[in-house]
């Protein structure tokens, strides 16, 4: 199936509001949801916090507050809803039983676990696709992509500082308290700069 026109927009949303729960959901990655309805929302959740909603049942509960009709629409995920039972349900089960049609996600969720709901979805006779079109979305899963696949976290800065927090003298003056060894990777860097 070949992606929409609202494929971007419905997906950059998604991302959006996924990005409210910076810091709040890790180990679990930050996921958000749009239910639209001919590329119009209808409504939206993300995953808030660690154990609690995910975010397409956050999705369905505010549709549920809304009072609006989940049947027939579409869901714009920016994670493949996942298939197994953690600290909440199925998200699978969920569009399932609501009535969702079509289920569109940014990237596929590499946990042994957790992964696989599109499986899931398409033989309980659901549309589904992967979307590439919303950057933001792919790109917001990157962290714990890279930890489920490697073990490892996913850095973004990183220093060295002395027991009491300093990173110079009271003077301002700058002094080595880096190893020689991540020395070396710095001169290597300014090499390859200059």
């Amino acid at each position: 199936m070949t992606e929409s026109e609202h494929d971007k927009p419905l997906l950059d949303l998604a991302a959006r509001i996924a990005c409210r729960a910076s810091g709040n959901v890790e180990p679990n990655p930050m996921v958000g949801c749009v239910l639209a309805r001919d590329g119009v929302p209808i409504a939206m959740g993300h995953h808030r916090r660690f154990g609690g909603l995910h975010a397409e049942r956050e999705a369905l509960a505010d549709a549920a507050r809304r009072g609006v009709d989940v049947r027939g629409a579409a869901a714009y995920v920016t994670l493949e809803p996942c298939v197994h039972h953690g600290k909440q349900p199925p998200c699978v089960d969920a569009l399932l039983e609501a009535g969702i049609d079509e289920v569109v996600f940014a990237r596929h969720d590499p946990g042994p676990e957790s992964g696989g709901g599109a499986a899931k979805l398409e033989a309980e006779g659901l549309r589904c696709r992967v979307s590439e079109a919303s950057e933001a979305a792919v790109q917001l899963s990157d962290p714990f992509v890279k930890r489920v696949k490697t073990g490892l976290p996913w850095v973004i800065a990183k220093w060295a500082q002395t027991v009491d927090g300093r990173i110079a003298t009271r003077t301002g003056q700058s002094q080595w308290i880096s190893s020689d060894r991540s020395r070396l990777r710095v001169h290597k860097l300014r090499e390859r700069v200059d």
